[in-house]
């Protein structure tokens, strides 16, 4: 009987020994996982001494390097799959890699929108898909025991890792509290970063199987209970929910809601993870072999009513970068379905080998997201244009009537999307050097405003009054009225009253005196300028007020809330939200 600290020296041998095996099978991914936890400490400290913003260009760097861990990965798998390779194509190949990191981080990531975003998620979806597809490819036994492993594997791995950070992480603070050591909040971080980014994966890659160490075939037991007698319940539960609904729309003939194709595609995708994960077990579990066999034709009709709610969005409103990636994810859950219903054999390594496939196309070429998603844009608003008279001959004109407001918010939906993702240059309708701020000049009417701030927005703010002080001693005041984005027409004894939040105009019509007009914004854009400290919110009584005074009344405006935007380039201050307090003091009018 072994004593405990035979049992310590014997953990901490195997410890070292994982360690080891995992430097000596993948030094290159742990170089690179070390580079990046380098990087990542680097911009914690706010090393960047670039003349771009704060940490732009390691984060940049960062990203980079985290992308060369499934990158090395699937590199290294690669060639213990061809043991036969020479050394000088194996250079060749590192360094082919290296290099396309290069490109990617010049020309790919020069900043980190919505188009940079996703691309990299899908590539690093499909890398690390590709990582474990490639030891498997053309084989047919214990791939999902494989993907099983690894994932306990993974839990247990950041499990021990947690609780080490923990620990270390309680000793800091300790000895920051008893001593007063001054142990900056930074510290806890690095360690997090060290310890999650450098040792963790050391310990994970050493659970992957190889020909020296062959995989276990032994499921889980816990796992099986889970996905069995939990999960399996759960999602045919859930099946039985949409069938009703599917049932409620043939008989009220409503086309789904838009929400309801996300709702029905997360389940399909959770439910394709769960057949994958439970395949193994179909020989020896009969209640898994019935819902293996069964369940991929029970979910087709319920996809039938998630493409039914997307149709209906997209032939609205045209296809996005989200639609599109909704859509996409849809046809290959269809597709992996059809797959599993004919296949007489199938394979399971075919699923996460499609997605990787389609993960990567899904973002590059003439079938991409962004590249369907500009022509989509493109023929919508070219459409709207030619229904409204905005379009003659391919240049925008202004229109002979009045274009609706909802027609407007469309036009300048897409205008805006332009602005934010693609430049305005792929709209090819618009003239050459067109900016939003001549979109009155061009269209005849404003440019409708959405909440956010565009891609070159340097600041985005939200002045909000101190509920402290939300409330007024009123004397001599005629009038009190609030004003909000949803709009407002007052009719009192004396005047009209209309807030239009499309262009922040208020217009105060009398019957017996001139009328006033003011564009609120504009007030809104002056206190901002004048406020002393620019990064407050919160903003006390004095510094949202404005009094303006002309012959016939005087008013005060008080700002509840203001939300805007600096431009970037210009330094063009945009207003998206208002809400206001008017006090209207009314003068004696004037006879003659």
């Amino acid at each position: 009987m072994t004593s405990k600290r035979e049992r310590f020296i014997l953990f901490g041998k195997n410890l070292l020994a994982k360690l080891g095996t995992s430097l000596q099978r993948f030094p290159e991914t742990l170089l690179v996982c070390t580079a990046t936890v380098i990087v990542l400490i680097m911009l914690n400290h706010g090393f960047d001494n670039t003349a771009g913003e704060p940490g732009e260009y390691l984060m940049r760097l960062a990203a980079v390097l985290a992308l060369g861990i499934p990158l090395s990965l699937s590199i290294k798998v690669f060639f213990e799959r061809k043991p036969t390779l020479q050394t000088g194509f194996k250079i060749l190949l590192y360094t082919a890699a290296a290099a396309a990191l290069t490109l990617y981080y010049f020309f790919l990531l020069q900043e980190f929108n919505m188009i940079a975003i996703s691309r990299y998620v899908a590539i690093s979806l499909a890398l690390y898909l590709s990582f474990t597809v490639i030891p498997y490819f053309y084989r047919r036994q214990n791939y999902e025991h494989s993907m099983i492993g690894l994932f306990v594997s993974f839990l247990i791995t950041y499990l021990f890792a947690s609780v080490l950070f923990g620990g270390l992480a309680a000793i800091l603070g300790t000895i920051n509290y008893l001593f007063s050591a001054h142990i900056s909040e930074k510290i806890f971080l690095d360690l997090w970063l060290i310890v999650g980014g450098i040792f963790a994966p050391a310990f994970f890659l050493a659970d992957i199987p190889s020909k020296e160490r062959p995989i276990v075939k032994s499921y889980p037991q816990v796992l099986e209970m889970l996905l069995s007698y939990i999960m399996i319940p759960l999602i045919l539960a859930y099946s039985a929910i949409l069938y009703l609904y599917s049932i409620k729309i043939l008989i009220t003939q409503q086309w789904p809601e838009v929400m309801v194709s996300h709702l029905v595609l997360w389940y399909a995708l959770i439910s394709t993870l769960v057949l994958f994960c439970v395949y193994p077990l179909r020989q020896s579990n009969r209640w898994i072999r019935s819902f293996t066999a069964y369940f991929p034709i029970l979910l087709l009709p319920l996809l039938v009513t998630m493409f039914a709610a997307m149709g209906v969005r997209i032939s609205a409103y045209g296809l996005t970068e989200n639609r599109y990636f909704v859509l996409v994810a849809g046809l290959w859950v269809t597709g992996s379905m059809l797959y599993l219903i004919i296949s007489r054999k199938p394979r399971n390594i075919f699923l996460p080998a499609s997605l990787a496939l389609v993960a990567a196309l899904a973002i590059c070429g003439p079938w991409s997201a962004y590249a369907v998603s500009v022509r989509s844009q493109n023929h919508r608003f070219e459409k709207i244009a030619l229904e409204y008279g905005l379009l003659q001959e391919g240049k925008i004109v202004k229109p002979a009537a009045a274009v609706p407001d909802k027609t407007r918010q469309e036009i300048s939906s897409i205008v805006l999307y332009f602005d934010r993702y693609h430049g305005l240059e792929r709209l090819r309708a618009l003239p050459e050097g067109f900016s939003t701020d001549g979109m009155e000049a061009l269209f005849g009417f404003p440019l409708y405003p959405e909440y956010g701030p565009p891609k070159d927005a340097a600041a985005y703010f939200h002045l909000f009054m101190d509920e402290q002080e939300n409330w007024w001693k009123l004397s001599g005041i005629d009038y009190l009225m609030q004003f909000s984005s949803s709009g407002q027409h007052y009719r009192t004894d004396d005047f009209e009253a209309i807030y239009s939040p499309a262009n922040h105009e208020l217009k105060i019509i009398f019957p017996d005196r001139p009328d006033y007009t003011e564009n609120v914004g504009d007030i809104a854009v002056k206190l901002f300028r004048s406020s002393p400290v620019k990064d407050r919110e919160q903003l006390s009584k004095e510094e949202l007020t404005f009094v303006e005074e002309n012959e016939g009344l005087t008013l005060q405006y008080l700002f509840k809330a203001i939300n805007g935007w600096e431009k970037g380039t210009t330094g063009e201050i945009h207003i998206d939200f208002l809400e206001f307090y008017l006090f209207v003091e009314l003068k004696p009018a004037r006879n003659g």
